[in-house]
């Protein structure tokens, strides 16, 4: 009685292994869609660019890849410094924005506060450009300031800007 148990449980333990579907090798490639999803991951940002006076910045940013058939998709979000260096008196600001990126074309908008320790604005800029994978992007932006641009002999409402999203990706290319 035992053995014939035995047998009938592994005769249906075969059949039930060979019925289940193998997971498929990842560096597969299927003639009917390729698609690879980056984890979120964490990129340093550096940046440098003119809005009537030179400034760099230096951040971090969350950022995802898609890429595939149907093309290539990247976002991220940060948050950096950004220096304004100045004759008279330097100028900091500290700025946190989203980036969006489809094929070649970038949109992003970005929330800045800007100080002197003297005197100080709240900025938004809207911005858009060129970009190679969300990792090498050239922007144009426009700088609404809140506070009547006290910044104006330095940073102008145009705002031209390379910024590269340096993650394990563009490091390892």
């Amino acid at each position: 009685m035992i053995q014939k148990t035995l047998i009938v449980i592994i005769f249906f333990l075969g059949f039930t292994a060979l019925g289940q579907e193998t997971q498929k090798d990842t560096t597969e490639i299927s003639s009917y869609n390729r698609q690879f999803n980056s984890e979120k991951q964490v990129s340093i940002r550096v940046g440098a660019g003119i809005q009537k006076s030179f400034y760099t910045e230096l951040g971090l940013a969350l950022h995802t890849c898609n890429y595939g058939d149907t093309g290539f998709f990247s976002n991220d979000i940060y948050s950096a410094l950004e220096w304004t260096p100045n004759k008279e008196k330097d100028i900091y600001g500290l700025k946190i924005g989203y980036e969006v990126n489809a094929y070649l074309l970038n949109l992003g908008l970005e929330a800045k506060y800007l100080t002197d320790f003297k005197e100080r604005d709240f900025v938004f800029t809207p911005k858009i450009g060129l970009g190679l994978y969300g990792d090498v992007n050239i922007f144009y932006g426009y700088t609404i300031s809140t506070s009547n641009n006290p910044f104006s002999g330095n940073i102008g409402r145009h705002q031209l800007s390379i910024v590269l999203n340096l993650n394990k990706h563009f490091l390892s290319a």
